[in-house]
């Protein structure tokens, strides 16, 4: 039986991230797994000591074809989780949102910090074959295995970002991203990069030039704040970095912004709860099938002594691994339960 016969009994796996939005994870998991159960479904708790051990259960299960569906029960981190598990496999996912931020459900228009609606639209996308196919994010680098991401993957400011709030214990909740992304505000000097631009379908305004491999692909090199390949139009719980991201369109939005001072940069951040930061013009946003984001390969005559080496990559606001990363669209590699599809 699988997830696109209306009707019957199912076998769920749910994965549930405990410590999700200070708590409400384990209470909601809680929830989750008696509604399902009560339903008649046949649900396993695929749940782990920790992310990678749950990771590998989750992928097992699937693997396996051991569930018809994978449920997670916390914020994006978990759907992170939920995605190298399920994407370009047909094993639908489903989503109970109570993290802190959010931004895969919200893009989606899941409920969100709902429980109950959360367990409600699954329990009627089930019982009706509701899925809808969606993008992800395939992301490969040398010497790694690919990784996949439903919402964006950060090269820039963005990503240093998530890697102090990760480290953060405090303040909980999306704070904590706000008060990591001052601390780096504060220490910022303009990275250097080389993008190498696949499909190209909206240069943005940022000058492009062939590449210099006879293939049809296009390039820039250049000192930017921030790099962001994004699916989804929000990042960090609402922060709407690609304000104009289409989740099924099969192509990525990346946002490229050259700012090289630390008032540049601070004065674009607060625009990003808005979206407003793309009407700037040392701000573009391209729209493309991929990109690789490296650092440049010869120091710019401009760089800055004492530059910093450029941040790790973060997809989901999970850890990704250093540059070069290729990011590319994958049209339709997702299939989420929901209860109205499309």
């Amino acid at each position: 039986m699988t997830t696109s016969e209306p009707g019957g009994r199912r076998r769920l796996g749910v994965a549930i991230n405990p410590t999700a939005g200070a708590g409400r994870g384990e209470r909601a998991g809680r929830q989750v797994l008696q509604r399902l159960r009560a339903c008649g479904h046949d649900v396993r708790d695929l749940s782990g000591a920790n992310l990678d051990e749950a990771t590998h259960r989750a992928r097992t299960a699937v693997a396996r074809g051991e569930v018809d569906a994978l449920v997670v029960v916390g914020g994006d981190g978990m759907i992170h989780l939920g995605v190298q598990a399920v994407a370009a496999t047909g094993t639908a996912l489903g989503v109970v949102a109570v993290g802190s931020g959010n931004d895969f459900a919200t893009c989606l228009g899941l409920p969100v910090r709902d429980p109950d609606s959360a367990c409600t639209a699954l329990l009627t996308a089930l019982a009706a074959g509701g899925v809808r196919r969606v993008d992800a994010i395939r992301v490969s680098s040398p010497g790694r295995p690919d990784q996949w991401v439903a919402g964006a993957v950060s090269g820039g400011l963005d990503a240093a970002v998530n890697a102090r709030a990760n480290a953060m214990s405090r303040p909980r909740g999306s704070v904590r991203y706000t008060v990591a992304a001052l601390a780096e505000i504060v220490a910022f000097r303009a990275w250097a990069y080389t993008l190498h631009f696949e499909g190209v379908t909206d240069d943005g305004g940022l000058p492009l030039a062939l590449a210099g491999d006879g293939s049809s692909g296009r390039t820039w090199t250049g000192r930017a704040a921030m790099v962001t390949a994004a699916n989804t139009d929000r990042i960090g719980g609402g922060i709407r970095v690609t304000p104009h991201a289409v989740v099924d369109d099969g192509l990525l939005d990346v946002l490229v912004a050259p700012v090289l001072t630390r008032a540049g940069a601070a004065t674009i951040f607060p625009l990003m709860f808005t979206g407003r930061h793309v009407r700037r013009r040392d701000v573009h946003v391209l729209r493309a099938r991929a990109v690789t984001i490296a650092p440049a390969s010869d120091r710019l005559p401009d760089l800055p002594a004492g530059t910093s080496a450029l941040p790790e990559a973060h997809g989901d606001g999970e850890r990704l691994g250093p540059l070069p990363v290729t990011a590319r669209a994958a049209a339709g590699a997702l299939r989420v339960l929901a209860a109205t599809p499309r």
